[in-house]
């Protein structure tokens, strides 16, 4: 005898605002959540935590730096490897649907060459290697939940920045293999980076982790990231000051501190030019 699953039918009226077929929230994940289809595109971003996810008929083990690109019609859901508070599954979803996505890519020059993204009715998997797409979501969702002037237009840009960058890793894949030692040694550079990012980290002793001179580092680093050294050592710190602002309550400069920023005003400006708002804002933000 097969016992059949309950999937129900998720659709886009039911949490698109009148005017904006787009929709974009952070989310943990349990067990209450039942499996379900739907009729509209979804990306979706593992930000913290690990579990399983249930895609159709198969499972995929799932942990930060994650994303899967989700087609209409299929089944999925999302599954905590603990019930612990502690260790929550947490995720992004952005939801659109498939007309607006499809408008959005032809009403800009080139756009369309991304929409075979959009037709194909496989799902798709990816990495985030270098924390780009997590920024991008990030900023996404924090865009969503405001009430800024433009906010509409963010959304669009928001939507078609995550395309891309998705479009650009499927060319990645197609490609990989070509130029493999190189980017082996920025892997080694990069996992030392999120490993040690509050210490001071010169690109001289990077450049000699990768096996390669200082000059060609930078070079290849820019290339491969598409973000200077330091920028991406300042992204990755302050990305940890954000998910310690989600899920603690430390002061602010001790926030700074562990992240390895001394000088508040320092880091409350790069803080406030990387998320466009102040930590405290960020804070407030992210709690309500």
């Amino acid at each position: 005898m097969t016992i059949q699953r309950s999937i129900f039918m998720l659709a886009g009226k039911d949490l698109f605002d009148p005017a904006l077929p787009i929709y974009v929230n952070r989310s943990v994940e349990d067990y209450n959540i039942t499996e379900h289809r739907h009729d509209f595109l979804e990306i979706v971003y593992v930000s913290e935590g690990a579990g399983t996810h249930h895609l159709g008929e198969e499972a995929f083990p799932v942990a930060h730096g994650d994303i899967f690109f989700l087609p209409v019609g299929i089944s999925h859901v999302f599954r905590p490897a603990s019930t612990s508070p502690q260790h929550p599954l947490i995720v992004y979803n952005c939801v659109i649907a498939p007309d607006a996505a499809l408008q959005l890519l032809r009403s800009i020059p080139g756009g369309t060459t991304l929409q075979p993204l959009l037709e194909s009715p496989r799902y798709r998997m990816y990495r985030d290697p270098y924390g780009e797409f997590h920024r991008l979501f990030q900023r996404l969702h924090y865009e969503y939940l405001s009430d800024q002037p433009g906010r509409e237009t963010a959304l669009y840009q928001g939507v078609l920045g995550l395309l891309l960058h998705l479009f650009r890793l499927d060319g990645k894949s197609e490609a990989a293999g070509a130029n493999a030692i190189v980017p082996n040694g920025l892997e080694t550079v990069i996992s030392a980076v999120h490993s040690r990012f509050e210490q001071e980290l010169p690109a001289k002793g990077m450049a000699a982790i990768a096996g390669i001179g200082e000059r060609q580092f930078h070079r290849l680093f820019l290339k491969q990231t598409g973000m200077s050294f330091k920028a991406y050592h300042q992204n990755v710190r302050i990305n940890e000051a954000c998910r310690l602002l989600r899920t603690t309550d430390r002061k602010i400069s001790d926030i700074a501190s562990a992240v390895g920023y001394q000088d508040m005003p320092y880091f409350n400006g790069l803080f406030r030019r990387k998320n466009g708002v102040s930590p405290r804002e960020y804070r407030k933000q992210a709690s309500s």
